[in-house]
């Protein structure tokens, strides 16, 4: 029984990890000496501010689902002749904005391409049935020529009771070359994207002295199970 404790014990000490300690994936890919998917972000300081998230909303007006649509990809989508006076981008039957008051989804683009910044959770919500559990791969490259992708499987927590949201663990980074493409959206849905930082790159906080390096707090949107054995 004291090995079943012990081994409970250091799952739930694993589960209240620091925010940003999240193990990444594809270790062994890097660009120039960054390893991108493993975006631990430095975060854990007591002072840390909480994450915010950035929000994106994909909206389709389509009747049938739309394969393969991709979001951010700041540099390759910033002049694209599709955004509206409002800043929105629509592609085709699907417009994707800001789901931030009084910011446009173009600026985002623009502040992804000068401030990049760590992504510790990832967080989406449809009301469309089974949206959610729609794939999502990570692509990203460099101005060499590398590149890397890794698909993300969502998955319903046993424990939740909403099955109209998925909240992913998986480390990465975001910069003006990373892309998401969903592997589909479905008709007539609309889903969003919440990205909470662990930390993120601002040049402009070096020029009053500070580090240009900034880590968050968990933003405790998922909470952990307790699990209390007797005997």
């Amino acid at each position: 029984m004291s090995n079943i404790r012990k081994y409970l014990a250091d799952a739930q000490n694993a589960a209240h990890e620091s925010f940003s300690s999240a193990d990444g994936f594809m270790d062994d890919v890097s660009f120039t000496g960054d390893e991108f998917f493993n975006a631990n972000g430095g975060v854990g300081a007591p002072a840390a501010p909480t994450s915010q998230p950035y929000i994106v909303t994909v909206t389709s007006t389509s009747g049938a689902a739309v394969s393969n649509f991709q979001v951010l990809g700041s540099y390759e989508f910033i002049n694209n002749t599709g955004f509206t006076a409002g800043g929105d981008l629509v592609i085709g039957s699907i417009t994707i904005s800001s789901g931030i008051s009084d910011v446009t989804y173009r600026e985002m683009l623009y502040q992804f391409m000068q401030n990049p910044f760590s992504v510790g959770l990832t967080y989406i919500q449809s009301a469309t049935s089974n949206q959610v559990l729609e794939s999502l791969t990570l692509n990203t490259r460099d101005a060499n020529g590398n590149s890397a992708s890794k698909a993300l499987v969502p998955t319903i927590d046993p424990y939740q009771q909403q099955s109209d949201i998925v909240a992913m663990k998986y480390p990465y980074r975001i910069d003006g070359f990373t892309k998401i493409t969903l592997r589909q959206v479905l008709a007539n849905a609309t889903v969003k994207l919440y990205f909470y930082p662990s930390d993120n790159i601002n040049l402009a906080r070096g020029l009053a002295g500070r580090a240009v390096s900034r880590g968050f707090g968990n933003p405790g949107v998922v909470r952990t199970q307790s699990i209390a054995l007797r005997g």
